[in-house]
């Protein structure tokens, strides 16, 4: 089983060893909720020890336009040059900066004149006693005034994992999961935190945001989270429901499968894009289930650790046929599931699936019909129960 002990990245280290007598910190990334998170730890940090409230200064610099980015730079340049209040030291935190991201913002003539006059303000060294903490929302590590930042002080870099051929969201989620609920003393009971990973994802604001749910839930007296307070607290994200899709089209329930696509529909999804993500996956995994356990006599423990061992002891022959993910891992938890409930397919009608979604794949690329209404009547093509085939229940 995959571990879930939280990893720290090589720029979160470096996070906690910057030194604290720099005049300036920046903390920049992609992953928006740990990017806020580190700051406000690092405010409190460098906050001077006198002075209280009136010693630190915060701007928002989530700006709605460039007009408005080049006021709060000024304003930023101006703070940085005027003394403390009450004190002689003083912080300025220029939060949730917007403006630094590739997008039009971000490239304006107005911002990049604007940060042109901020940066030789900080190159040439802030007033004694003044400190600056940026913090950057998903910056555009190209801009020269970005790159400019480690010149000048410790950047703490947040990004989230990066998709490619060997990113296992699945167990970024759960890293992200774990670590979390550490956090809030909390711990997943059984199934609970791989259903937590594939309803959330690995989104540190989101999984922040549902840990907080359940935590307040849960409240002071049970501190373990059940598979069934997920089910009943986390809403229908797009991962929550294309991971719900497989698991009705697993109990054979056509309505409840139904449901799930339009949902899915209703949210933009593309037909085509449905099929590969969750239709024909879940027919591959129940396949597989189906013929290990009905052909091969794998026998189906309660415990999700107790069948990833299970699965260790099957004959290589048998373990060619598991499903497996881009990276070539076995994505264990969703064929866990499925095993439970292949019982309810007979082998030859998942081998009739299979061709069930190449007709409708080649349905969607080649005729004028309605994509959604193929996905349509390809559940009911799957999950009908035919009456002379049908494995009891």
């Amino acid at each position: 089983m995959p571990s879930s002990r939280p990893r720290k990245s090589a720029a979160s280290k470096a996070a906690d060893t910057a030194p604290a007598d720099s005049p300036i910190h920046i903390v920049a990334g992609n992953d928006e909720m740990a990017v806020k998170n580190r700051a406000r730890e690092l405010a409190a940090k460098l906050a001077p020890a006198e002075g209280g409230e009136f010693a630190v200064e915060t701007l928002d610099a989530h700006a709605d336009n460039a007009d408005h980015a080049g006021s709060i730079i000024r304003e930023a340049i101006l703070s940085l040059s005027m003394s403390g209040f009450l004190a002689s030291e003083k912080l300025v935190w220029l939060k949730s900066v917007n403006f630094l991201s590739d997008t039009q913002l971000g490239g304006s003539k107005t911002v990049l004149e604007a940060l042109e006059e901020l940066h030789k303000v900080l190159a040439g060294g802030l007033p004694e006693g003044t400190r600056l903490l940026l913090s950057i929302i998903s910056p555009d590590k190209r801009r020269t005034f970005y790159k400019s930042l480690a010149k000048l002080g410790p950047v703490t870099v947040l990004d989230k994992p990066s998709g490619g051929p060997r990113f296992d969201e699945d167990e970024a989620s759960r890293i992200a999961a774990t670590a979390g609920a550490r956090e809030r003393k909390l711990k997943f009971g059984p199934d609970a935190l791989e259903r937590f990973a594939a309803y959330v994802g690995s989104d540190s604001r989101q999984v922040a945001s549902e840990l907080d749910k359940l935590d307040v839930y849960l409240g002071t007296e049970r501190r373990e989270i059940s598979a069934e307070d997920i089910r009943l607290l986390v809403p229908e994200t797009r991962r929550g429901i294309i991971f719900e899709l497989g698991n009705c089209m697993a109990r054979r329930n056509l309505r409840a499968s139904s449901n799930c696509l339009q949902k899915l529909l209703a949210q933009g999804e593309e037909p085509v894009g449905l099929l590969y993500a969750a239709i024909m996956p879940t027919v591959q995994r129940l396949l597989a289930a189906a013929v290990l356990t009905q052909e091969h006599g794998l026998r189906v423990p309660p415990s999700y650790p107790a069948f990833q061992s299970a699965l260790d002891q099957l004959p290589p022959d048998a373990q060619e046929i598991l499903p497996r993910k881009k990276d070539g891992t076995l994505n264990a938890y969703p064929f866990y599931l499925a095993t439970q409930e292949a019982r309810r397919f007979t082998v030859r009608e998942l081998a009739d699936a299979t061709i069930a979604c190449a007709d409708a794949t080649t349905a969607i690329m080649s005729t004028g019909s309605d994509p959604a209404l193929i996905l349509q009547q390809l559940l009911v093509r799957i999950l009908t129960p035919k009456q002379t085939t049908l494995a009891s229940s």
